[in-house]
């Protein structure tokens, strides 16, 4: 395309005309500000609109086979070419066929014989105005999408923030805020959840012994075999070190604990390859189901003293709570 140093990419006017006269006389007027292109009917106009997608029209109203109004609905009526704006050129000036003109879709009109000065101020007031509209419509596009990449940022960063760097899984933040959504959810609807807290027998001497490239193996090893064996609606959450958490929506700790004990088989079936060789971990389970009164914080720590009797008891096994067992009795 023609360029200029002052607008970038040359206009393009179409002017339509059955007197061969008028197109010359258009062009000698408008031919150093834009390039000119040229039809004699309505249907050549239609066809040169379609090839060239000029920016403005200078449509003639009486024409052979198709006159200007009609050519005028046509472009209008066609996504592709209803935005280019659309100026008669006319020797009517009765104002029926200027309010016919305008309905039909045009944006102004200039009488015959016209003004060279009057053609070139309604031509260049109107490419302005559509080089203005479409300039905004780029404008809200790149702001829309900019947007739009700002919101998948700050979702990309609010999961980094909610999830374990090195196990994938979730992080302390993200489960204790679900968990206290869920915990309003269930004093509402009297539900049933349990919380198992799990910890890695003996992890220090795994680092000590294989190295803790090694440890961080085990560790993802491990997150994936809690997803496996874990359901959809549950929450698995790295809660600090070599210790888990798992939330269990709408599960009694009878059910939990039985989840607890699949986990732990699964684990201490498990062997793991690392740089110094392979490891056989294994885990302890605390399980706690949540009752009013209750809250997710004293579920938690319900579980955590599950934990430590378990610990007491000889590790990689599972226990329940206090509470949990009475209710079993």
């Amino acid at each position: 395309m023609r360029e200029t140093a002052k607008e970038g990419i040359v206009k393009k006017i179409l002017i339509a005309d059955d007197t061969s006269l008028n197109i010359s006389m258009v062009t000698v007027i408008l031919r150093s500000r834009y390039e000119i292109l040229a039809a004699e009917d309505g249907l050549s106009c239609l066809e040169s609109v379609r090839k060239n997608m000029p920016d403005l029209i200078l449509l003639d109203v009486m024409m052979p086979g198709m006159d200007g109004y009609e050519v005028c609905r046509t472009l209008k009526a066609d996504e592709a070419t209803s935005h280019i704006p659309v100026i008669f050129i006319t020797s009517k000036t009765e104002m029926g066929d200027v309010v016919k003109g305008f309905e039909s879709g045009a944006v102004d009109y200039i009488t015959k014989p016209f003004n060279s000065h009057e053609l070139i101020a309604r031509v260049d007031t109107h490419v302005a105005l559509v080089s203005a509209l479409n300039d905004l419509k780029t404008y809200n596009e790149s702001l829309e999408l900019i947007t739009q990449q700002l919101l998948e940022k700050t979702k990309e960063l609010d999961a980094l923030a909610r999830t374990d760097f090195l196990t994938g899984l979730a992080n302390r933040l993200h489960i204790l805020e679900h968990m206290k959504i869920e915990e309003a959810r269930i004093l509402r609807k009297t539900a049933l959840c349990s919380v198992i807290i799990a910890d890695i027998d003996h992890f220090k001497k795994i680092n000590d012994i294989y190295g803790h490239e090694a440890g961080d193996i085990v560790l993802k090893t491990l997150a994936e075999l809690f997803k496996k064996n874990t359901r959809k609606q549950d929450i698995v959450a790295r809660w600090g070190g070599e210790e888990f958490l798992f939330f269990l929506p709408e599960t009694p700790g009878t059910a939990a604990g039985l989840m607890a004990e699949k986990i732990r088989t699964a684990v201490d079936n498990t062997i793991i390859a690392c740089p110094g060789g392979e490891i056989h971990a294994t885990m302890t389970f605390g399980v706690a189901e949540f009752s009013v009164p209750l809250s997710i914080e004293g579920t938690i720590k319900l579980a955590d003293d599950a934990l430590y009797e378990g610990k007491k008891n000889g590790r990689n096994r599972v226990e329940a709570a206090l509470i949990y067992k009475a209710s079993d009795v």
